[in-house]
């Protein structure tokens, strides 16, 4: 008796606490514990329903016979069910136990749950993580577990560079094929020679050989990977896209990806061609020993922050070329260029002073000659009170000088409605707004429509291509025929040689720049000249 009343209360404790359901031989529910109740939101259970009711139909009948094959062979079953309400659903370890009469049939079916939704959720996450979901390439969780892996000693990064062009142009569902047709295209390429590659964001890859492998043969690898894609020709639709990348190459025992981007930021500025930039990590802590805020103080102090200027062509002799402002910080016998130190200054306070120092020599210049120059603004000088205030003092009292003020176009989208209270403000007082880097970001057209900048200029990818990638024709076709429409001057930049010199002009291009048209130079009487 005391063993039969112990039992009864395990019994009871069993079924108010666990996830538990009793079925009749026939599937239907006989009883239902009240957490299992809960998990399914039941509030009223006919004797008449069936508890398969509760699976997805495309695996209810799979369930129903891997356990009917169980009972029949005197076992119970052990597995994985999604149990579905009219709420929500719930992963479920299962237990099925059967229970039998003295004559061995059966007489009841026992299933017993633990609810693993959370598990399968985070399974799910980390699975999405792991895998981009456009191209199906492994993601950087991926490639940060493969490089401690193989202990990789070098690493590249991959930039499409006109894909937000394609994507502008085209939409971004042809983006996200052209995408994937070209991570299928490289997979196959890279996988003989031992490379994985891996989407980072947007139009950026990483890649890695699958051992140790020494890096002038990872290198050769990457060279001949290039020559492949600059023959490539990948069909999206109707359009036949030619690509170009940048590539930039680490090669280091740590900061793999530091070193890797390092390296790509050199070859997307000088345009390399077929050539691997390489940054190894040896060079890049000697280079980032220098302590650059007191350089950038001191340069300030001692007035050492100067201009360098170069023309802008007018294709047409109605209108007058211009000059763009570059800045320069002077250190010894040498002038360092803006990639050097301007990011350095941009998480300072220097770096507002450092726009105003350009602005300031560029007014002056420009009443001395007689010529307008334009100066490139970045979106944290728009969102600065003391710069835009400088600004305006500057237009205000020097009505002479004739000044452009260059926006990013992935900048001027950052906060739209400050740059347009910006543009509209320096109009009023007698200056003017030019769009850089037009064609890079993911343009908004109706937003330039409003913006009406007095200046659009062409980024330097896609001009560079002109010649040779009917794409970058179609696409800088397209956008004169806006510009026409809209009577808004276009820049190419880029123009490095007579080929594309005269291409551009029988487009009917109002400015062109590059170093065929003329280099920086620090002094404007020299390029007057």
């Amino acid at each position: 008796m005391r063993d039969q009343f112990l039992l009864k209360q395990y019994i009871n404790t069993l079924e108010s606490t666990a996830l538990c359901a009793r079925l009749s031989p026939s599937g239907h529910i006989r009883w239902l514990s009240d957490s299992m109740h809960k998990l399914l939101d039941i509030h009223y259970l006919k004797q008449t329903t069936l508890f398969h009711n509760f699976l997805p139909p495309d695996n209810r009948d799979h369930i129903k016979e891997v356990i009917s094959y169980a009972i029949e062979s005197g076992n119970s079953w052990n597995g994985t069910v999604c149990l579905e309400s009219n709420t929500r659903t719930n992963w479920c370890r299962c237990m099925t136990i059967p229970l039998y009469d003295e004559k061995g049939s059966l007489s009841e079916l026992v299933l017993l749950f633990q609810d693993i939704s959370r598990e399968v959720y985070l399974d799910e996450l980390l699975q999405e993580a792991r895998y981009d979901r456009v191209t199906g390439l492994p993601t950087r969780v991926d490639l940060l577990n493969d490089l401690k892996r193989v202990k990789a000693q070098c690493l590249a990064v991959l930039d499409i560079r006109k894909f937000r062009s394609y994507a502008d142009f085209y939409g971004l569902d042809f983006g996200d094929e052209l995408l994937r047709k070209f991570s299928l295209w490289a997979q196959n390429q890279l996988k003989p020679n031992h490379i994985n590659i891996y989407r980072l964001y947007s139009d950026k890859f990483a890649l890695i050989p699958d051992f140790r492998m020494i890096p002038t043969l990872f290198e050769s690898h990457l060279l001949h990977f290039y020559e492949l894609l600059s023959d490539l020709k990948l069909q999206v639709r109707d359009v036949e896209a030619n690509l170009d990348v940048a590539i930039g190459m680490g090669v280091g025992d740590n900061k793999h990806l530091q070193l890797a981007e390092s390296a790509l930021s050199k070859a997307k500025a000088i345009y390399s061609g077929h050539k691997i930039e390489v940054v190894r990590e040896r060079e890049f802590l000697k280079e980032n020993k220098i302590n650059w805020i007191p350089k950038i103080q001191s340069a300030i102090t001692d007035h050492r922050f100067i201009n360098y200027y170069q023309p802008i062509k007018s294709t047409s002799k109605e209108r007058p070329s211009y000059y763009e402002a570059l800045v320069r910080m002077r250190d010894n016998n040498s002038d360092l260029p803006p990639g050097m130190f301007l990011d350095k200054a941009k998480t300072t306070r220097y770096y507002c002073e450092i726009t105003r120092s350009v602005i300031e020599q560029a007014v002056l210049a420009s009443e001395e000659f007689g010529v307008a120059i334009s100066v490139n603004l970045s979106i944290e000088d728009i969102l600065n009170d003391k710069t835009v205030n400088f600004i305006r003092y500057v237009l205000m009292e020097h009505k002479k000088a004739q000044l452009i003020f260059e926006i990013t176009e992935t900048e001027s989208t950052e906060d739209f409605e400050k740059v347009q209270t910006f543009a509209k403000e320096v109009r009023q007082l007698g200056g003017q707004i030019a769009i850089d880097d037009f064609g890079v970001g993911y343009s908004n057209f109706s937003r330039l429509i409003s913006l009406r900048p007095d200046y659009l200029k062409i980024d330097g990818s896609i001009v560079q291509n002109v010649l040779y990638d009917e794409t970058s024709a179609s696409i800088l076709n397209g956008m004169i025929s806006i510009c026409k429409e809209l009577n808004i001057p276009i820049v190419a930049e880029f123009v490095e040689n007579e080929e594309v010199n005269s291409y551009l002009c029988s487009q009917n291009i109002e400015y062109l720049q590059g170093y065929y048209i003329g280099k920086p130079s620090p002094e404007v009487n020299r390029l007057l000249n």
